[in-house]
């Protein structure tokens, strides 16, 4: 069972993903390391609906965008 939803299907204003569904869609990410990034208060923003975790797809996006970096060498 997926818990992924999407606003058209759910009318919901973000598409959810579960912790199983996100280190999936996030090359070297594993659960584990998402449990661990909650823990220490870092990674993507997360909710908690009673014991369940979900990720907002958007703002994992965002949170991966705004880590990005520029190519090159910045060494003097």
């Amino acid at each position: 069972m997926t818990t992924a939803m999407n606003s058209e299907t759910a009318g919901l204003s973000h598409v959810f993903l579960s912790p199983d569904e996100l280190a999936a869609a996030l090359p070297g990410v594993t659960k584990s390391t998402l449990a661990m990034w909650r823990y220490e208060g870092k990674g993507p923003r997360y909710r908690k609906l009673g014991r369940i975790v979900v990720y907002a797809l958007d703002e994992v996006e965002k949170w991966i965008e705004d880590g990005a970096r520029e190519g090159g060498s910045h060494a003097h």
